[in-house]
């Protein structure tokens, strides 16, 4: 049973004309009549105060699997508090946050380890003028060679995010978005690019300028194309939208000054993608779950 299908029935059950029903979720009567000729969805901010109209779930109203006879099982549970979701997808919520937990906690361990035995770490390149101390964590890690460690744990972390993200990836979620998950994985890759490039070049690899000067090519290029993508759709979406894609180019940014600065390395890598990651599940409507809707 299609959304429209649902959706003109539990009008007709109310007794509600499309003009009324547009008045009272504050859209046009154009709006509701598309929605019923199953030619438009309504976006995020509407579909819960939809399902919250006509005493069903969201989950019931986008389901196609789910006919008018599953509805009073849907209310049901809905209104005794319980989330079938979280039965149904139980095995990767604890997956996923035991995973999680053990990457967190084999940083925290390897943080704790960096202040109970200190160290203090001296580079001079030859041939440059400056001297580059590390101290705290940074140099714990240089020091004992273990950054490959502390990425790995930081690795095992974005797996267990991963896994704790599966039910609403796999959720077929029924939403249109300009939001491109590959120019937002081409800005990670080229961000990564240009600060670790940039690092080179301080170590004197002057040669590696033309690589760096690419990267920042190709970072602008992806950028470009994203906000051009995001141009369509209605206002409050495109706001919404262009907000949430500064974020991210900030937040990338920073991780790229701190390559640049400090030479993490695989620990960067790790941050990007895990940022990437996190953009595309809370900016993206086709990945997020219903839960990001809620006002």
């Amino acid at each position: 049973m299609t959304f429209s299908e649902k959706l003109i029935r539990l009008r007709k059950r109310e007794s509600l004309s499309q003009e009324a029903l547009a008045e009272i979720l504050g859209v046009s009567r154009q709006a509701v009549s598309r929605w019923e000729q199953g030619t438009a969805l309504p976006d995020g901010g509407k579909l819960l105060p939809c399902a919250r109209q006509f005493g069903v779930s969201v989950d019931w109203l986008l389901d196609e699997d789910q006919g008018w006879e599953d509805m009073a099982g849907t209310d049901s549970a809905s209104a005794e508090g319980k989330s079938p979701a979280i039965c149904k997808n139980w095995h990767w919520y604890l997956s996923g946050g035991i995973v999680a937990g053990a990457g967190v906690l084999g940083m925290v361990v390897m943080g704790i380890l960096s202040s109970l035995f200190p160290v203090v770490l001296t580079e001079a390149p030859v041939g440059v003028e400056w001297t580059r101390v590390y101290t705290g964590l940074m140099a714990f890690l240089k020091g004992n060679d273990v950054e490959w460690l502390f990425a790995l744990w930081a690795a095992t972390a974005l797996v267990g995010l991963w896994l704790l993200a599966q039910p609403s990836l796999r959720r077929r979620e029924k939403f249109d978005s300009p939001v491109s998950p590959w120019y937002a994985a081409g800005i990670a890759a080229a961000a990564y690019g240009c600060g670790q490039t940039a690092w080179w070049v301080q170590q004197g690899k002057n040669g590696d300028i033309a690589l760096l000067a690419f990267f920042l090519a190709a970072a602008a290029f992806c950028v470009v194309r994203l906000s051009l993508r995001l141009g369509q759709g209605p206002a409050d979406r495109r706001r919404r939208e262009r907000l949430m894609l500064l974020l991210y180019i900030a937040a990338q940014g920073v991780i790229l000054l701190l390559t640049a600065e400090a030479g993490i390395g695989l620990v960067g890598l790790v941050l990007h993608v895990g940022v990437c990651l996190f953009y595309m599940q809370w900016g993206n409507p086709q990945y997020r779950s219903h839960c990001f809707f809620r006002r």
